[in-house]
C-alpha cells in the first residue's frame, strides 16, 4: 500500500531518519512530508488536504517552538475530525500528552532509540486502520 505521512517535529534528525527507515519496509510505499513546529504542521496538513494528498497518518511531537503538539492537534482535528494523529514523544504519561489526547490524538508512539521498533509501530498503526484510510472523506 501507499501511505502519506506528515511528520511534525522540531528535531532535524527525525526528518532524516524516518524516511530512511521507512524505505526498508517491504510491501509499502511512504511519502513523508515534514513540518518543524506545530504551526507549520497545521499549515502543511491543510495544504496537503487542499492538494488531494490528505495524510494517512500525522506523527506529532509534543514539545516544539511556535506551537506545541497539543494545540496543533486541536487545530487539525477542528478542521478534519477524522485526522489520524499519533503523538511522537518521550513525554508519555504527562499532562501535555493527556491534553493532546483530549484534543483528538488517537494514541502515542514513544520516541526511542530503536528505529526498527518505531517503524514497526508506525506500520502496525497504519495497517490497523489502513483498509479504511482512503475511504475517509472530509
Amino acid at each position: 500500500m501507499e501511505y502519506t505521512i506528515l511528520l511534525v517535529d522540531d528535531e532535524e534528525a527525525f526528518h532524516k531518519l524516518l524516511p530512511t527507515f521507512l524505505e526498508r519496509v517491504r510491501g509499502h510505499t511512504f511519502t513523508v512530508h515534514s513540518a518543524k513546529n506545530g504551526a507549520a504542521g497545521v499549515e502543511m496538513y491543510s495544504k496537503l488536504v487542499r492538494d488531494g494528498q490528505k495524510p494517512d497518518l500525522v506523527i506529532m511531537d509534543l514539545k516544539m517552538p511556535v506551537m506545541d503538539g497539543a494545540e496543533a492537534t486541536r487545530r487539525i482535528i477542528e478542521n478534519n475530525p477524522k485526522a489520524n494523529i499519533y503523538l511522537f514523544t518521550a513525554y508519555a504519561g504527562t499532562e501535555t500528552e493527556s491534553e493532546a489526547l483530549k484534543a483528538g490524538a488517537k494514541g502515542t508512539i514513544g520516541k526511542y532509540a530503536d528505529w526498527s521498533w518505531t517503524v514497526e509501530t508506525i506500520v502496525n498503526t497504519l495497517n490497523t486502520f489502513g483498509k479504511d484510510l482512503k475511504s475517509h472523506e472530509l
